[in-house]
């Protein structure tokens, strides 16, 4: 038990340190209180995404190199560093944005301890999104997401309570719904979300 209490704790701290922004906004959430949640091209479930995206023996092998890490932490303390690619596999589209996006940055994260299989697989929003009702809750995705289907979305979208609404954007990607005309339609969406359920007063 105290195993996997420090495992736990090591783990959340390092969630936190790697999005700070992140952080900072879901505990003013927890400070003031959350009045209407947006859902981005989210997971549901881990274990299903990462199933997913990958062949059959893809995963297999992704849960045998889990299984040895979760001997060698429990000998060491400490997780083996992969590449980021091989355990948060990327479409074309996503390994070409992000291949562009560190070839400048000398900070870029490359490497990613094989923790964080254990930790997506745990990662299961849909079990608890009911929660969330009564506050309105707007999921977006897109048809075209190749990273994360819209399947997930959609798998939420059924778990969660009223109110809600699911918006399947057309022909973007993963990133491509931070920038140009995706991004005008999420802006859109989202500002009619919050002119609904968080009226001005």
């Amino acid at each position: 038990m105290r195993l996997n209490f420090t495992q736990n704790v090591r783990s959340a701290l390092r969630a936190l340190l790697a999005n700070k922004l992140r952080s900072a906004l879901t505990m003013l959430g927890i400070i003031i209180g959350v009045g209407a949640v947006i859902a981005m091209v989210g997971i549901g479930n881990g274990a299903r995404w990462m199933r997913s995206v990958r062949r059959p023996d893809e995963y297999h092998d992704l849960l045998q190199r889990a299984a040895a890490d979760r001997v060698k932490r429990a000998l060491t303390g400490d997780s083996e560093l992969a590449d980021r690619n091989d355990v948060l596999l990327p479409d074309r589209q996503s390994a070409e944005l992000g291949a562009a996006a560190r070839r400048d940055n000398p900070a870029a994260v490359t490497q990613v301890p094989l923790e964080f299989i254990d930790d997506t697989l745990g990662f299961n929003p849909e079990w608890v999104v009911d929660r969330i009702a009564p506050r309105p809750i707007l999921f977006i995705t897109t048809d075209d997401d190749r990273l994360v289907p819209s399947q997930e979305s959609e798998a939420m979208y059924a778990r969660a309570g009223e109110p809600k609404k699911l918006v399947v954007l057309k022909g973007f990607g993963h990133y491509e719904v931070y920038g140009g005309d995706a991004f005008r339609q999420v802006m859109e969406e989202t500002l009619a979300w919050y002119g609904t359920h968080l009226p001005a007063r």
